[in-house]
């Protein structure tokens, strides 16, 4: 039976199938004519730097092919990172879990012919010996989260707001990422991507410690020249550490009509109805160039943190 890493892997290992070696640039946005290269290429320096030099398009799709992999190698790193967390917590939690067992039975003595007895009946007392279970985590059958969240993409920046209703196996969750950008150009203002998305949701395993689910539906995304919209795969997984304190991985792909590869691993405090939520996350964008007959690609790796509701 596969583990946990390789379930966690398998649904990012297909997106190197997706991955074109092109340069970046500013997703879903125009290039302007004086900078589009006869093969088609924006040749573009990364997000929140200054074009200086008009590369290749050879050294563009060399430097491109790099930082895909380099996304995609982040993104892995961060799942067996959360993967070997989530190990050592199972190995904790059985080596710490306690069972209660059947108390022994304590041979009742004989009153010697003649004699009464010390206790009511002729009974004597049994004492039983309680040993106190490990703690284990109420679930309701339904339950119901939302979370907004604030994110740090380098000189960018972004929010989130995420709600989800699930029951034993079945459920919906909704997400959405508004993200607000330096222009690539150099010129004023800021470029706006939103990313949704819209999931069904299935525990394929589920207990009171752990959940992991399959997700499926589409997914949109709101660049400054266009708007896409496509089928979307996701992997979640929760694992309960210690107490009240969770860890979370989730991975996605949207691979057309265009390329999304979006990652996080962090960490949920359950303080009654209310976590707080902070980690890492990272998104890759490739619009496959669909908006001019150039592709542009960008790519972020951030903070976040959050508070939200859980019931």
């Amino acid at each position: 039976m596969p583990t946990l890493r390789q379930l966690l892997c398998t649904s990012l290992a297909s997106s190197l199938l997706f991955t074109a070696g092109t340069a970046e640039a500013r997703f879903g946005k125009r290039s302007d004519s004086s900078s589009s290269s006869s093969d088609n290429v924006h040749d573009a320096s990364p997000v929140g730097s200054n074009n200086g030099n008009s590369g290749g398009s050879s050294s563009g799709g060399s430097s491109s092919s790099n930082d895909v992999a380099n996304t995609v190698g982040t993104i892995l790193d961060i799942i067996h990172i959360a993967a070997d967390v989530a190990e050592l917590a199972s190995h904790y939690q059985e080596a710490t879990t306690t069972y209660e067992t059947a108390p022994a039975e304590v041979p009742q003595a004989q009153p010697a012919p003649g004699e009464q007895p010390m206790y009511a009946y002729g009974q004597e007392p049994v004492v039983q010996q309680r040993i106190q279970t490990s703690e284990v985590r109420n679930r309701n059958t339904l339950m119901f989260r939302v979370n907004a969240e604030g994110l740090a993409l380098g000189e960018g920046s972004a929010v989130g707001l995420n709600a989800g209703i699930e029951g034993e196996r079945f459920g919906v969750a909704l997400a959405g990422t508004g993200m607000r950008l330096p222009t690539d150009d150099g010129t004023a203002g800021e470029d706006k991507i939103d990313l949704f998305s819209l999931h069904l949701t299935l525990a394929v395993y589920a207990d009171d410690q752990t959940r992991l689910r399959l997700e499926g539906g589409f997914a949109s995304a709101k660049a400054p020249d266009a708007t896409f919209t496509g089928p979307s795969l996701a992997l979640s997984f929760e694992r309960c550490l210690l107490g009240s304190l969770d860890l979370e991985t989730r991975a996605q792909i949207v691979p057309a009509p265009h390329l999304q590869l979006d990652a996080q691993a962090g960490l949920a405090l359950h303080l009654s109805a209310i976590n707080l939520r902070a980690g890492w996350r990272v998104l890759m964008l490739d619009d496959r160039g669909l908006v001019d007959g150039v592709v542009h690609r960008d790519s972020f790796s951030g903070p976040y943190a959050g508070v939200g509701l859980y019931f």
